[in-house]
């Protein structure tokens, strides 16, 4: 498993690149996307040609790897989609999600890179491996990359820089090299309330679409992490747009019943596809080395 460093080039300091070195010494030719503002003032979805059932079992699909959930979702979730992984702190949202990662490129043939910013990459190794999921296995460890964000949010906020920051055209930047150079195709981002702490939100749906339109040009399957926040934890992400935004979302819930707690599942929203409604329980299974609803 490649894992590699980020060195962004502070806002408005268009004479300097912004740098990826990784331990394989991997050079990457920067590349940058370019949006017009205008673009993003007026969204409107408009769909002459609108998926039929027919075409919607034709659709190339990433299995989930989950048992029993990949069975009521028309074999996984449509390649292309953006999905949201939400849930409250402990519901396994990270490990779920890199399970999926995981499993997607232990039995299939593509490649993908999972970018934290809260959690270290050294604390996420050990954890996904206490599960049973081995990042040194050959078959993973050159088609998965966890690029850490996290130490490098720490220096800037000590160096009081963090302002100077173009987070977000510098992610959609680092994104578009890393397509170009590495060819993945899977993204898991870990998480959208922590990026959201450090980029500024003057217009949330713009910036979100944003992200997320950078994201689907790339025709990359992606993953993004993200809190139930507002009244009573029932929204999806900071602002409460991002579900709209995005092409699914799984919701993961702990109930708690005297002293016992229970994880499970929901496949809120997913387009394009027939998919189990209601809530499921779930829980792993390290003999298989994923998730199961069963």
């Amino acid at each position: 498993m490649e894992i590699f460093a980020l060195t962004f080039q502070p806002y408005g300091l268009t004479g300097r690149q912004a740098k990826l070195s990784s331990v394989d010494n991997l050079s990457v030719n920067q590349s940058t996307l370019r949006f017009s503002t205008t673009i993003f003032r007026h969204i409107q979805v408009i769909d002459n040609n609108p998926i039929t059932g027919a075409r919607m079992s034709g659709l190339d699909r990433i299995p989930t790897h989950i048992e029993g959930l990949d069975e009521n979702m028309q074999g996984g979730i449509p390649q292309g989609h953006i999905c949201l992984v939400a849930g409250a702190s402990g519901a396994m949202k990270s490990s779920l999600t890199f399970s999926m990662l995981y499993n997607a490129v232990l039995y299939g043939e593509t490649s993908g890179i999972y970018i934290t910013l809260e959690q270290g990459k050294e604390s996420l190794r050990a954890h996904m491996s206490n599960m049973g999921m081995n990042v040194d296995d050959p078959r993973v460890r050159n088609r998965i990359a966890i690029i850490d964000l996290v130490d490098l949010r720490v220096q800037l906020d000590e160096q009081g820089m963090s302002n100077r920051v173009d987070w977000m055209g510098q992610l959609i930047k680092q994104l578009t090299s890393y397509r170009q150079s590495i060819g993945f195709e899977l993204l898991v981002f870990d998480s959208l309330g922590a990026f959201f702490t450090l980029t500024k939100m003057e217009n949330p749906r713009d910036e979100i679409f944003r992200l997320f339109e950078a994201v689907r040009r790339l025709e990359l399957t992606s993953f993004f992490i993200c809190e139930m926040t507002g009244e009573d934890h029932k929204q999806f992400g900071e602002y409460g747009i991002e579900d709209y935004l995005s092409d699914g979302v799984i919701h993961l819930v702990m109930e708690r019943s005297a002293d016992d707690v229970s994880r499970k599942m929901s496949v809120i929203k997913m387009r394009h596809t027939n998919h189990m409604l209601g809530y499921k329980p779930f829980k792993w299974k390290p003999e298989e080395q994923r998730f199961t609803t069963l």
